[in-house]
């Protein structure tokens, strides 16, 4: 008779389990753990860092917003598991969904991967990092596709 509580307690501990959904936050990135899925780059520069959060709220990490984009495009047929991409932008150095960022593009810009793309929570600190700067062209998230990566 005693075991019909503990037995009715671990069943309904398992069943409220099962019922709760993943967390689709952006993950913390551990720099003395964490690599980059495609390069296997310590992820150490904590304004370049990207990560797609998936449905079952695992994360995968990037480096660099590049390295970001090329495991998107060699892994188009799992797009419907990506949740939220996340970057980091380089105004705030927090977390940001991607397609609500505005992105600048020079050669001269220092990224990881060298690619010159950086991220801004907003479009107004895009335009006043190309005019302090002189340089740089604005990119919306929806231009990172087209964007040549292979230029770096």
């Amino acid at each position: 008779m005693k075991k019909a509580p503990i037995v009715m307690t671990l069943m309904a501990s398992v069943v409220l389990g099962a019922c709760q959904q993943a967390s689709h936050d952006a993950h913390a990135i551990d720099h003395d753990v964490d690599t980059c899925e495609i390069c296997n780059m310590a992820i150490n520069n904590r304004q370049a860092a990207t990560q797609i959060v998936m449905e079952d709220g695992s994360a995968v990490k990037f480096d660099d917003i590049g390295c970001m984009m090329q495991y998107k495009e060699e892994n188009k047929e799992e797009a419907d598991n990506f949740h939220t991409e996340y970057i980091n932008s380089y105004d705030e150095q927090e977390w940001a969904d991607a397609a609500d960022s505005t992105f600048v593009y020079d050669e001269d810009i220092n990224t990881p991967m060298g690619n010159g793309v950086i991220s801004f929570s907003s479009l107004e600190e895009a335009e006043t990092f190309i005019e302090e700067e002189g340089d740089g062209e604005l990119l919306e998230y929806e231009n990172l596709a087209e964007h040549d990566w292979d230029s770096y």
